[in-house]
């Protein structure tokens, strides 16, 4: 059993608690980060394979401005690079295979204009909610209490054209519509511009070796300041201090920061009892559900057919096809895919064999009889995941958003809180994760140092 002392506890292993942890080292203070996994990384995974091919089945793309997690990828070794291949797209929707050629979907001419007045509708909702206190935009209690779904039924008229953005709102939160809360979709996709900057080329770079390289190096720096195998249990105010009871003992630190998913944070017992405000809000922040997969050729033959590797259908299980492949010519061909929301579930009931055919059947059904046999394949379940439950973050409750919003970041006596839905700004995401863990531990050390001076926190 572990009996140890730091500075400040950090609970979580991801992105968010080793920025927090890194920060705190180098401003001279003794972090402990405990994890429930036996590895750090959270909700980003690499798997590699012998060759030193990387099959990415967690987090991996930045967006444009992701300046702290780009600047530690390169502290780690690595480099980011652009990944959106050039080539036609193709989108499959009602069994039909079309190509695209630039940011145009191949629709008919019903559905195209549709879609167009849907998106210029919901852009001009964007601009009105501020990204970072979405609860003050106008009519933020209406847009709060309303989903995705009840506004696509009142603006799109098209079958095409429903079937289309209902396929992206799917793919991208991992939820159907009608379960995303309106108001955090509008601040969500202002975090990027517009709405077409998520579905287009401004969220595309990758981390050479994987995003998953950044929390290992973190850990690296950390050191036996990392326990791993340590879930959780409660964390007690005691005195001037903070006590953490995890599965592998008790440690005790001067203040803590909780750098774990909302509804894992709600199943730790505090003393005192966190307040009914921050345990609902917690509560509310259930995350969608998605299965992310990878295949791994000799090649990227969908190249030579002028493809690009991206691709959306939404005839299932896989909802959406990007080619993942290394930079550089003459390497291996990666195909990565996303199961999101019901397909996910219905997918992870089946047996394993099954679930593997369903979705290089999809494969080859798009790139030809050659995506249907891999060198390799890897899956990733993250709802199965006991210490996510779910992706790609959390969904806040229809009529939640703005409590969830406001509560999440705010410190409870000596418990500090980071992770990337801690943030307004680029929430859910990897930058969002580092610059919550960098925020936290901002607030450890100015809360901190006004206890040496005598100072009330």
């Amino acid at each position: 059993m572990e009996h140890r002392e730091a500075d400040v506890i950090v609970v979580g292993a991801g992105l968010a608690g080793l920025s927090a942890a890194h920060g705190l080292l180098a401003a001279g203070l003794e972090p402990l980060v405990v994890e429930a996994r036996h590895r750090v990384g959270g909700r980003t995974l690499n798997e590699t394979l012998a060759d030193g091919t990387v099959m990415e089945l967690g987090g991996q793309w930045l967006a444009e401005g992701n300046t702290r997690m780009g600047a530690l990828a390169r502290q780690a070794g690595g480099s980011l690079f652009r990944s959106r291949a050039p080539g036609v797209d193709l989108l499959e929707l009602s069994g039909r295979l079309r190509r695209q050629q630039g940011k145009v979907p191949p629709l008919g001419p019903v559905g195209l204009l549709d879609v167009a007045l849907a998106r210029l509708r919901l852009d001009r909702l964007v601009g009105s909610v501020p990204v970072r206190a979405p609860w003050r935009a106008p009519h933020a209690e209406e847009l709060d209490g309303r989903s995705v779904g009840e506004w696509l039924d009142r603006t799109v008229r098209s079958r095409e054209g429903r079937r289309l953005l209902d396929l992206a709102f799917t793919t991208m939160w991992g939820a159907t519509p009608h379960d995303i809360n309106l108001l955090q979709a509008l601040a969500y996709i202002g975090s990027t511009g517009r709405f077409d900057n998520m579905t287009t080329t401004k969220i595309q770079d990758r981390v050479t070796g994987g995003a998953a390289r950044v929390p290992h190096w973190l850990a690296e720096g950390l050191g036996e300041r990392v326990l791993l195998d340590a879930p959780v249990r409660a964390i007690v105010h005691r005195g001037a201090g903070v006590e953490v009871d995890t599965a592998r003992g008790t440690v005790r630190a001067r203040r803590v920061i909780v750098a774990v998913p909302p509804q894992l944070a709600a199943a730790i017992r505090f003393e005192p009892g966190l307040p009914h405000a921050r345990l609902a809000a917690l509560r509310s922040l259930p995350m969608g559900a998605v299965v992310k997969v990878s295949a791994v050729y000799d090649r990227p033959f969908w190249r030579e057919q002028g493809l690009s590797g991206t691709a959306l259908t939404d005839q299932g299980p896989v909802t959406a096809v990007f080619d993942n492949s290394p930079p550089g010519e003459g390497g291996r061909g990666v195909l990565v895919g996303f199961v999101p929301g019901e397909q996910a579930r219905n997918l992870a009931g089946l047996p394993t064999a099954e679930r593997r055919q369903r979705v290089l059947a999809t494969f080859a059904r798009l790139f030809g009889p050659g995506a249907g046999t891999p060198d390799a394949y890897a899956e990733k379940d993250w709802v199965a995941d006991p210490w996510s439950r779910g992706g790609y973050f959390g969904l806040p409750a229809i009529g939640a958003m703005a409590r969830s919003a406001r509560a999440l970041g705010e410190p409870f006596g000596r418990v500090h809180w980071a992770g990337s839905e801690t943030v307004l700004k680029d929430y859910g995401g990897m930058e969002g994760a580092v610059t919550s863990g960098e925020r936290a531990a901002a607030e450890v050390l100015a809360a901190l140092t006004a206890e040496e001076v005598g100072q009330p926190v």
